[in-house]
């Protein structure tokens, strides 16, 4: 962030300044009492099962002096003469309010991602793209939600350009209220899918929350949309601001012909928008990334690049792990694609049939619970369990009390597990040399464990 006096960020807080030593500037925030300098300002955030004032003691003795606090009482145990504390009502808003006011100060376009699947990859192809031609800022690892977009907001140098905010959500207004923080003059919806859905019902009711994008649209903005399934047309989304589609349809303004899977490499194919045409090869695999290229392309466009110096960025992008990547395992001689940081159903199947579409001989697909399916979640894993069937699939090893049922579902193909150690057994008597070995779950099953165990 661009150097600002302590006084400037208190004002745009809203807080009161209680102690004022040294003002000697603050380049940077953070949350973690790990983290920290003598230019950083310290936030001592308050969550479900943690109070970050409590480690402000560790905060001083690491030589950071600036403390944004809600409880006076946290500085009883510190003498240092030179520390600087602002008192607010609440830290989170408080960061919240600075991350709002920040992004106000900056001559910056932002660019807002969400959707179902592929925001992150759609985030990271985009950043490539932008960079090519605009000093630009984006989303790091998955800091989506209410705390992690203020502080990438906050990290952003005053000299940034483009501003790319990746928004996620599991209930109604989580996307509007960052919408309304964020102020995007671009806007792109991924994909509606059945991630979460144990909470809104029905993928209309999806839609219905991801649309909250749009809340702060302006006539002049853009909403860009992928058209590769049934809800997200133009017709279901049209509101006061210009409506961008991206897909493989001759109706679509950014079209998607001539796809070319090269496996491990990542993707190829052709865009046209409107008379030019342009070929692109991306590093992430996967046919759905193809239209989440399409989709980050078209949102580029909207910045007056050209297809060209789109796909020159693209060709470089650096996608976030644990999103289909391609490893090998010399000791095994197998290779193995990781899949492991979430789910949902339509990553499950996009999954399957890149692990298909792999060169190599036996496919075995490793696939854990879906979290979030609520009713639908016996059906959704059936689902996949019959899909992963369809595609003849070698070997389908579910594990997990939801993978079980994914593995019943693949018939003779399939064979279930009920816990991780259970399967490490099973992969030693079912894996073989020349293998190819996709393993997918939600996070909350941390099956980079299994991995890491394959690639031991």
């Amino acid at each position: 962030m661009k150097e600002l006096p302590l006084k400037v960020i208190a004002d745009a807080m809203g807080g009161m300044v209680l102690r004022s030593g040294i003002d000697i500037g603050i380049r940077r925030v953070s949350r973690d009492s790990r983290d920290v300098d003598d230019h950083t300002l310290f936030f001592a955030l308050i969550g479900e099962n943690n109070d970050a004032h409590k480690f402000i003691p560790d905060v001083v003795n690491k030589g950071c002096r600036n403390l944004v606090i809600s409880d006076e009482s946290a500085l009883e145990p510190v003498k240092d003469e030179w520390i600087t504390a602002i008192l607010v009502d609440d830290t989170t808003k408080a960061l919240q309010r600075l991350a709002a006011w920040y992004l106000k100060e900056l001559d910056i376009t932002v660019i807002g991602v969400t959707g179902s699947v592929g925001k992150t990859t759609t985030k990271d192809l985009l950043y490539a793209a932008c960079s090519k031609k605009y000093k630009t800022g984006c989303t790091k690892g998955n800091y989506n939600n209410h705390i992690g977009m203020p502080l990438t907001i906050l990290d952003f140098d005053e000299d940034v350009e483009v501003g790319i905010l990746e928004m996620g959500m599991d209930k109604y207004g989580e996307i509007d209220f960052l919408a309304n923080l964020a102020r995007p003059h671009i806007a792109v919806i991924t994909c509606i899918g059945s991630a979460h859905i144990e909470f809104f019902g029905t993928r209309e009711n999806i839609m219905k929350a991801k649309m909250e994008i749009t809340n702060y649209l302006r006539p002049c903005d853009t909403l860009v949309i992928n058209r590769g399934e049934d809800l997200l047309t133009p017709e279901n989304v049209r509101g006061d601001y210009r409506v961008v589609s991206s897909g493989w349809c001759s109706t679509d303004d950014f079209i998607v012909s001539d796809i070319k899977d090269n496996g491990a490499a990542g993707m190829e194919f052709d865009l046209q928008y409107m008379w030019s045409k342009q070929h692109f090869v991306i590093p992430a695999a996967g046919r759905h990334n193809v239209f989440n290229a399409a989709a980050a392309a078209a949102a580029a466009s909207q910045l007056n690049m050209t297809l060209a110096e789109i796909a020159e960025g693209m060709s470089n992008a650096q996608i976030t792990g644990n999103r289909l990547s391609f490893k090998h395992s010399d000791k095994r001689n197998i290779d193995i694609i990781d899949d492991t940081y979430n789910a949902s159903p339509e990553a499950m199947k996009a999954a399957i049939d890149q692990l298909m579409g792999s060169a190599g001989g036996r496919k075995i697909a490793v696939l854990g619970d879906m979290y979030e399916l609520g009713e639908n979640s016996r059906k959704l894993h059936l689902e996949i369990g019959s899909y992963a069937e369809e595609k003849n699939v070698d070997l389908v090893l579910g594990v997990g009390p939801l993978g079980c049922i994914i593995a019943d579902a693949a018939g003779a193909r399939g064979i279930a597990f009920e816990n991780k150690e259970e399967l490490k057994e099973g992969l030693e008597k079912y894996v073989e040399e020349g293998d190819t070995v996709l393993v997918k779950a939600s996070r909350g099953m941390a099956l980079d464990e299994i991995v890491e165990f394959l690639m031991d």
